[in-house]
């Protein structure tokens, strides 16, 4: 096995353990906490179209000693064009867990693994008509130079329908301007 090939499957490893079983860290009782809801109402512009947004979130922050946090949240936005009245509604439920940073002084960089459990992003009409949605375990494994802070690389490991990031993000502003315009 080639040594790209076998950092590969440490990384899935890793991240697989990480996901099925958290860290310890975890099951300990955070250091801080925090608990916030809201709505809010505000016009803004979404994907280059004016819009009113109605907005609800519900989230539950834990910060960990060890640096790691967890984050279990809601979150449901509705765009109307209000030129034309269409609506779309944008809304996440889940957990977001983040283990501490990962440092290999020997190849100099550190990496940052966070992962995303349940319904990241889902798009609808107001009417109910899924547009488009992500689900299950998605891990973001992203590498920094560890003197320069500087972006080296991301691998991102999927289980589940996530076309969200198989498009590398491009899905969203097509399915809202279809949706609004």
């Amino acid at each position: 096995m080639g040594r790209s090939a076998l950092i590969r499957t440490l990384l899935v490893a890793l991240v697989t353990a990480l996901v099925v079983f958290p860290a310890p860290a975890l099951a300990a009782q955070p250091i801080e906490q925090f608990h916030d809801h809201f709505t809010d109402s505000f016009s803004d512009e979404i994907c280059g179209i004016p819009v009113d947004v109605d907005l609800v979130v519900t989230d539950n922050f834990f910060v960990y000693a060890d640096e790691a946090f967890k984050d279990t949240s809601s979150f449901k936005a509705t765009y109307t064009n209000p030129v034309n009245g269409q609506s779309v509604v944008v809304s996440s439920a889940g957990q977001i867990i983040g283990s501490s940073a990962v440092v290999d002084e020997e190849a100099g960089t550190i990496t940052f693994l966070t992962s995303y459990k349940g319904l990241p992003e889902k798009i609808q009409t107001a009417q109910g008509a899924v547009l488009l949605r992500d689900a299950g375990i998605i891990t973001f494994a992203d590498t920094f130079d560890l003197e320069t802070g500087e972006f080296i690389s991301s691998e991102t490991i999927v289980k589940g329908p996530h076309p969200e990031a198989d498009s590398d993000f491009t899905l969203f502003c097509e399915v809202i301007s279809g949706a609004l315009g």
